[in-house]
């Protein structure tokens, strides 16, 4: 025993100093970054699905408007902070798309010639941080992961809309065009058309990638699907259903290598538009008993003329004012021009539109081109939410507004399929964010 004593007490020490060598101390700091690692990405996944659940309408469910703007202040200022902790991250990442600040910034400055200069500089200011955002997403989040914590926030939020139906079936509902339609806590049918429309995707997306969760996505489809039945949406029926038909063109435009193949559904959806703004599909629509003026929008839009020829160049920068004669004629009131094209004509003119159309055109022309270097299921997704903006707009009015969930995925999408463009030519791409 004398004799081995000592030789333990030699490997003791001898542990001790490898303990503390450098190659144990690299040890512990890389398992100590990671764990920050971990708690900073929970961080900014709970960030995000919050913002998330606020433009979805979740929130503001939950809470009594003043209540409301006071969270809502709080977590844009929360916004602010994070991205001015990697500010030169940001602006790198925010400048690969100028035209959705080209947007921001003529809504801000049009009220220099507005008769409403306080409201409309009020408006272009909240519009601007959510468009921070959406700017926050793209910096933070990978558009996988844009599309994972999507998907789980539309299925709470669904859910929620569905115990709704259940618990207050009488409050649930509304009467629009003669007709009983479901709304939710969302207030409007077309609101439920919209959230519906966007979710039958990404839970198809979410399903057919066979992450964790299938289950849950399969039923999110089910429980959108019938949602959307309720809310009698037109609208939001035929855009869902075309932008799950550019998700089961995948294959066949992988297969082929053509991935413009997956523009054909929403180009289709635009003709038929079109068609029924020259009254081509009345008979169609009659079969289907809706109504041919597609509920009184093809009477304001010829009827808007008059006030887009006012203000040709810059517009009148104030909706809810142009459209009161349209009305006196049509009998039908309506709070904008359910076209988002022709709002921003109306609003901003024609510098506006050629701006909005620069916007989506090249999003969707960085999208394609994006998707055709990936075989991944979920490089369709900027398609898919560049095809949504297109589409909705068509029928109503989805541009940049306060809250919007559209809005802030259009910027999220936009922004981070050019930096995840650039990065695969091999071009510098922003560094990681901070904390």
């Amino acid at each position: 025993m004398s004799v081995g004593s000592p030789r333990v007490i030699h490997q003791s020490s001898s542990t001790e100093r490898l303990l503390a060598g450098p190659k144990f101390r690299s040890r512990r700091r890389r398992s100590t970054g990671a764990r920050r690692t971990s708690r900073t990405e929970l961080a900014t996944v709970l960030v995000a699905a919050f913002g998330l659940l606020l433009c979805a309408g979740a929130v503001s469910a939950l809470l009594s408007p003043p209540q409301f703007r006071i969270v809502k202040h709080l977590f844009y200022a929360l916004i602010a902070v994070l991205l001015l902790r990697d500010f030169s991250a940001a602006v790198r990442v925010a400048r690969r798309d100028p035209w959705i600040w080209a947007l921001v910034g003529l809504m801000c400055a049009s009220a220099l010639w507005s008769d409403y200069s306080a409201a409309i500089l009020k408006r272009g200011l909240v519009t601007f941080q959510t468009t921070t955002f959406g700017l926050y997403l793209a910096l933070r989040l990978s558009l996988n992961d844009q599309v994972r914590v999507l998907a789980w926030v539309l299925a709470v939020t669904l859910a929620a809309n569905l115990v709704f139906l259940v618990v207050t079936p009488a409050s649930a509902f509304m009467i629009y065009g003669g007709e009983t339609a479901f709304m939710g806590f969302l207030g409007h049918k077309n609101a439920v058309g919209l959230l519906t429309a966007l979710a039958l995707p990404v839970f198809l997306l979410q399903a057919s990638t066979r992450s964790a969760g299938g289950w849950v996505m399969l039923s999110g489809i089910v429980v959108a699907a019938v949602l959307l039945v309720l809310s009698r949406s037109l609208t939001g029926a035929s855009v869902g259903l075309t932008l799950c038909m550019i998700v089961a063109l995948r294959p066949v435009s992988t297969r082929l290598r053509r991935p413009a193949i997956l523009l054909l559904p929403p180009a289709v959806l635009v003709m038929i538009t079109i068609a029924a703004t020259a009254g081509l599909t009345d008979e169609v629509l009659a079969l289907l008993g809706r109504d041919p003026t597609l509920t009184g929008r093809t009477e304001i839009w010829r009827d808007a003329l008059p006030a887009i020829l006012e203000r040709p160049l810059l517009g009148h920068s104030v909706v809810n004012f142009w459209q009161r004669d349209a009305v006196k004629k049509s009998g039908v009131w309506f709070s904008n021009a359910h076209n988002g094209f022709l709002q921003q004509l109306i609003n901003h003119g024609v510098l506006g539109l050629a701006l909005l159309v620069l916007q989506i055109s090249s999003t969707l022309l960085h999208a394609v081109r994006w998707h055709g270097r990936h075989a991944v299921q979920r490089a369709i997704w900027p398609i898919c939410i560049g095809s949504l903006f297109l589409l909705y707009n068509l029928a109503e009015v989805v541009l940049m507004i306060e809250n919007s969930l559209v809005w802030v995925l259009v910027v999220a999408t936009s922004l981070g399929v050019r930096r995840a463009a650039g990065r695969r030519r091999g071009g510098p791409g922003p560094p990681k964010a901070k904390g």
